[in-house]
């Protein structure tokens, strides 16, 4: 009760603490009372023959029950919407016939099905053979399962576009269409017990729940009782499913042929079935079943395969118990993924040792039972971070393959634990790290060429730089792509031969890259379809290295040098499966085929599409705005895509592949014509060093030349390619956010780039910060004494440095940031023995190589590493601080906050801080994100307009007084 009063208070704060005085241009100042008059699209889709476009609506800025979604569903030829109300999640089928979506209404607050059409219930029908459901209605209800009929009542419909007819289904958790759009499989929600009673069956109640076969063909709908998993094939011919029943003879696996409506059982046990997985033809099938084994931790399985259905319903079978060379002691896990290889001949399974069921009993206490973590400097991982790992190392498994007829082949153990599967071809890439595990060096490991038929381990590489965009296999499997000597490299899987790629082209070095460590390249944009090589990125340009070691192609011509635009290649067309895997063919690009790529000018911040035909590189669109991914019509030339810039929120857009002419489907935002805006403009500007950086200032859409306004300054890295991101009111989660309510209040909002120099990261944010400060000083926009910065986490650890150093500036927000660096390089990162939700690693990596970019320890140079921290300089300090921390940050820890409080509270200068308990790294509950926004504009309010000072600014808030005050005044 004291969350949702609290809210209430904070909704009627007096108009004078949320506004300033209105703008010359008669529209109003946005207050935040007025947040929750936005929303915002929640997805859209288009349909395969691009005659319909659906996107969901919901309000923003309000509790979750409170979002009011709606559908709106558009006739793209007719240009008629319908609205849908308390809908989400709206998924066409593939023919583009029928959409289903998710219809929640509150309670006391019923909503029909659609605004334009009258509800009709599927006829039942049982299906033959098939294990009797457990009868649930299948027509609406006035209120939801539980007691009372005070719950949320949810309901799946399936509408008929052509006529707008409607069938309802309650109580439905999920919805699928088949490949054929000839189906639909409704899942059953499980049951909702009324609160301390027990699960209706008890102990040995049903684990699976019902669902519905429906035939969109003839109306009908088939039952299925006690499904645990079910899936269709890449046809939508076949539907399969397992059992998890009350009665146990009857689980199994059973198999639909949905055109006849047969079903016949694969295999049935008294067992536990899981990880039902078709191969990719549609044509095998593999499960696992097994049963749990008492006092011990894990079922004891056995892997089941159906090689080809269409031949033979006997399945061959992995037991470990008469499975040679299993390993003794493991088990065939169901915490592991079931894999096909491409030719449908192997299956990948986990195994893992079997292990004692953990005591669930209570702890008994300290006195008849030691409770100590052992701590040593020797552990290969640090101790907290073991801890937070725990349940992932518990759940570890080791990747095997089962094939045809029956051969088990071990693949990692032990001394090889990774392994990258390939998407085709017989050759895996196998990682050990265990000898480069360090708390702070860049990842590295032996790399090993794997025979997924044979197990045979051939090391291919050693101490090999590992991690994101330094290389993989290519989609065909026969090569492994990595990065060695500043050059890409390619190894012949079958071979082991190498060969630098790409010899004779311009280094793909990412030169921008400024954290110390070895440098890594711009990255792998794509492989060619037919295999003949790989194409790489450049800092603007996109290459083709051919596998052969042949001479290197720009493919975009050294256009995107030339004018500084960077490309890559986007996927426009809807994947085409039906002769390779999706997750292929979504990596490759047919190079003999027309080729859309994204176009992003570095210094001008325009933005677009280009296609690539024929060698030649034409524009489509290039605006100064950002672009959402166009999607087109998988049997249409018609596109979906979205625009914004800082003022125009990001609608639907129609338009053909030529992105010409676009067509503007929704409006989600209309209000925002009553309120001042603004628009921004980006500037250059040089550091003390050199660096010739971009910073985007915000200004008031009725600023008239010559004014001198306030203005607030946030930073973290870079945000110069955010010019055109549309900024929608929200409550802030943290003192990083910069809110559009500033600008609509008169205030100049800047936002600089900051480029980094091993070892000076604070000071380079602060000579960043002070050269766009004063660049946007000398161009006349803003008055030199009412200037405020604030940033969060390592942006507020920033922000505090320069609170301490520089005197540009009249007030200080600081969120969530370390003050002190040597204590911080040891900290326990995400955890402690109250705080958790990190990774538990210690902060070592973060200052040698990563975000810190310190490049040496506090041992090294402890004068710099001092020097650096915000705590050495806190009695320079002459602005007001406003600190928050989230008091159960696993981020940043609240001493580092508390500590530099403490600091300025010992030297006598002028900081208030706002701690919230049970809050992390930013804020979630969405009182205190609005008790945040007040104070942020509360505070900045006072020292840069002026402005009365808030009671808890020059008073504070005694503890014994908190439950008493529910607003900031």
């Amino acid at each position: 009760m004291r969350f949702v009063r609290t809210l209430a208070l904070l909704l009627f704060l007096p108009a004078a603490l949320l506004a300033q005085t209105a703008p010359t241009n008669g529209k109003k100042v946005l207050g935040i009372e007025d947040y929750t008059r936005w929303r915002s699209i929640a997805g859209s889709e288009l349909s395969a023959d691009g005659k319909w476009v659906v996107y969901g609506l919901r309000q923003v800025n309000t509790l979750p029950t409170d979002a009011k979604p709606v559908l709106r569903l558009r006739n793209v030829s007719a240009g008629t919407e319908i609205e849908i109300v308390d809908a989400s999640q709206a998924s066409f089928s593939p023919d583009g016939k029928w959409l289903t979506y998710l219809v929640e209404t509150q309670p006391k607050k019923p909503a029909p099905p659609a605004k334009d059409s009258a509800a009709v219930t599927p006829t039942p029908a049982p299906m033959p053979g098939a294990p009797a459901p457990t009868p649930t209605p299948t027509t609406p209800a006035a209120g939801g399962r539980g007691a009372g009929g005070n719950q949320v009542t949810r309901r799946w419909e399936l509408r008929e576009l052509a006529t707008g007819k409607v069938q309802v289904w309650q109580d439905i958790a999920s919805a699928t269409f088949s490949p054929t759009s000839r189906h639909l499989v409704l899942r059953r929600r499980p049951a909702t017990p009324a609160t301390g009673a027990a699960p209706a069956g008890g102990a040995n109640a049903a684990r699976g729940l019902d669902a519905i076969v429906h035939d969109l063909t003839t109306g009908r709908s088939l039952f299925l009782g006690s499904v645990s998993e079910i899936g269709f094939n890449k046809s939508g011919e076949l539907l399969a499913y397992t059992v998890d029943a009350t009665v146990r003879d009857v689980n199994g696996v059973y198999l639909a042929t949905l055109a006849s409506g047969r079903v016949e059982p694969l295999d049935v046990d008294t067992l536990r079935y899981a990880r039902l997985t078709w191969n990719d033809a549609g044509t095998g099938l593999a499960v696992l079943k097994g049963r749990e084994v008492e006092k011990m931790r894990e079922r004891t399985n056995r892997l089941v395969v159906f090689g080809n259905l269409a031949a033979s319903h006997t399945p061959i079978m992995l037991d470990p118990a008469t499975t040679a060379g299993f390993p003794k002691g493991f088990v065939v896990s169901e915490r592991a993924t079931l894999e096909w290889s491409d030719d449908g001949q192997q299956v990948f399974l986990g195994i893992m040792p079997q292990t004692t069921a953990p005591d669930t009993a209570r702890r008994k206490g300290t006195d008849s039972l030691a409770n100590v973590d052992v701590w040593r400097t020797q552990d290969e991982r640090v101790q907290s971070q073991q801890m937070n790992q725990v349940e992932a190392d518990r759940n570890r498994t080791f990747r095997q393959v089962f094939a045809h007829p029956g051969r088990y082949t071990t693949l990692t153990d032990s001394s090889m634990r990774e392994l990258d599967l390939p998407m085709s071809g017989s050759w895996a890439i196998g990682r050990d790290p265990r000898p480069y595990i360090s708390d702070y060096k860049s990842a590295a490991a032996d790399i090993y060429r794997v025979n997924t038929t044979t197990g045979e381990r051939i090391k291919l590489l050693t101490g090999q730089l590992t991690g994101p965009n330094v290389g993989g296999l290519s989609t065909d499997g026969r090569y492994f792509l990595y990065w060695k000597d500043a050059m890409w490299q390619a190894a012949e899987m079958a071979t082991g031969a190498t060969r630098t790629l790409g010899a004779t082209a311009p280094r793909f070095t990412n030169t921008e890259f400024d954290y110390p460590g070895p440098k890594p390249p711009y990255g792998i944009a794509s492989y060619a379809a037919d295999g003949s090589g790989v194409i790489v990125s450049g800092r603007y340009d996109l290459w083709f290295l051919p596998f052969d070691g042949g001479a290197a192609r720009n493919l975009t011509n050294g256009v995107g040098t030339k004018s500084e635009i960077v490309f890559r290649p986007v996927r426009m067309e809807p994947i085409d499966s039906s002769v390779r895997p999706a997750a292929r063919v979504a990596r490759e690009l047919d190079l003999t085929k027309p080729i859309t790529l994204s176009a992003y000018g570095e210094w001008t911040k325009k933005a677009g599409f280009y296609r690539l035909a024929n060698g030649q590189l034409l524009p489509l669109v290039y605006q100064d705005a950002a672009f959402s991914t166009p999607s087109r019509a998988r049997d249409a030339d018609v596109v979906l895509y979205t625009r914004q810039t800082f003022a125009e929120y990001p609608d639907v857009l129609l338009a053909g592949s030529d992105l010409a002419n676009p067509k503007k489907i929704s409006d989600a935002n209309p209000q925002q014509a009553e309120y001042r805006w603004g628009h921004r403009i980006l500037f250059d500007f040089t550091t003390r060093r050199g660096d010739k950086l971009q910073g985007i200032l915000a200004l008031p859409d009725d600023y008239q030349p010559g004014q001198k306004l306030p203005m607030l300054v946030t930073f973290y890295e870079k945000n110069s390619q955010t010019m055109h991101r549309y900024s929608a009111p929200s409550f802030i989660t943290g003192m990083g956010s910069m809110p559009v309510e500033a600008v609509s209040r008169g205030y100049a909002t800047m936002l600089p780039d900051v480029f980094f120099h091993t070892g000076t990261s604070h000071s380079d944010m602060l000579d960043a910060v002070e050269a766009a400060t004063k660049k946007v000083i000398a161009m006349g926009y803003v008055d030199p004494k009412r200037i405020g910065v604030h940033g969060h986490s390592y942006g507020g650890e920033g922000a505090a440095f320069i609170g301490t150093r520089s005197k540009l500036f009249a007030a200080v927000g600081m969120g969530a940031g370390v003050t002190d660096l040597f204590s911080d390089f040891s900290q326990s990162w995400g955890w402690s023995y109250q705080v958790s939700g990190g990774s538990g690693a210690n902060g070592n990596n973060y200052y040698m190589l990563g975000q810190g970019r310190w490049g040496f320890s506090p041992w090294d140079d402890p004068a710099r590493y001092h020097f650096e921290s915000a705590l050495t300089h806190v009695r320079e300090a002459t602005a007001p601080f406003l600190i928050m921390h989230g008091a159960a940050d696993p981020t940043v820890s609240f001493t580092e906050g508390m500590n530099f409080y403490n600091a300025l509270r010992f030297n006598g200068k002028n900081a208030t801080m706002l701690a919230y308990p049970g809050e992390g790294h930013g804020l979630s509950g969405l009182a205190n994100r609005k008790d945040l926004t007040i104070r942020y504009f509360q505070f900045f309010d006072h020292y840069l307009l002026g402005k009365p000072a808030p009671k808890w600014l020059t008073e504070g808030v005694p503890y014994i007084a908190k439950e008493t005050v529910k607003e900031p005044k």
